[in-house]
């Protein structure tokens, strides 16, 4: 008995590890707008996404390390810190931040613009929080390429719909986007999770 339970129990580990093996190659990218469906393998973007769950007038330091993290991931610092251009950015990864619970407040230009929170600590120097996620939020990694609010891609930050909801019933986030299907899009495409 107990060899065939041994038995057994190697043989639903090896399926296992098979179908993790077959599934592999089917994950996609975490930026629910760059979705293309091809696995990540040397040369490949990966998708990663950026939880945070903490309000940033309250919690200033995690929401700065949140937003200058996804920026440095995606590759908006150069070797010497400074801030890198687009032409020279070596995009190795889709960045998304996935605000959530009490971080959802990153979405209202009020909270993002107080002064409470104070400057960020980046590669580039001290910066404001808000002038943070306008760069993080410009597709350049450089807000003054981004002059209007519509400049900035709203499709890098995505707010948790329920979370969002709770806090401001009547109101649309002023930054990123409102969008139950590119949640799921985001979290079930992403290879790696860092949560804040």
């Amino acid at each position: 008995m107990k060899i065939m339970s041994v038995k057994h129990s190697f043989v639903a580990v090896s399926a296992a590890a098979l179908v993790a093996t077959a599934l592999a190659p089917f994950s996609a990218i975490g930026d629910w707008t760059q979705n293309d469906g091809s696995s990540s393998t040397a040369g490949k973007k990966q998708d990663i996404v950026i939880t945070l769950k903490l309000d940033p007038v309250e919690h200033p330091d995690a929401a700065c390390l949140a937003v200058t993290l996804a920026r440095s991931l995606r590759g908006d610092f150069s070797q010497d810190g400074a801030r890198a251009t687009k032409a020279k950015r070596p995009t190795k990864t889709n960045v998304t931040l996935f605000p959530t619970l009490d971080g959802v407040t990153i979405g209202d230009a009020d909270v993002v613009s107080d002064p409470e929170i104070g400057k960020c600590a980046t590669p580039e120097g001290q910066i404001t929080f808000q002038e943070n996620l306008e760069d993080f939020l410009c597709d350049t990694g450089n807000r003054d390429d981004c002059p209007y609010p519509d400049d900035l891609n709203m499709n890098n930050l995505v707010e948790c719909p329920l979370c969002w909801s709770e806090r401001y019933p009547d109101q649309m986030p002023d930054y990123g986007v409102l969008n139950p299907a590119a949640v799921n899009d985001v979290l079930l495409n992403a290879e790696k999770v860092i949560d804040f």
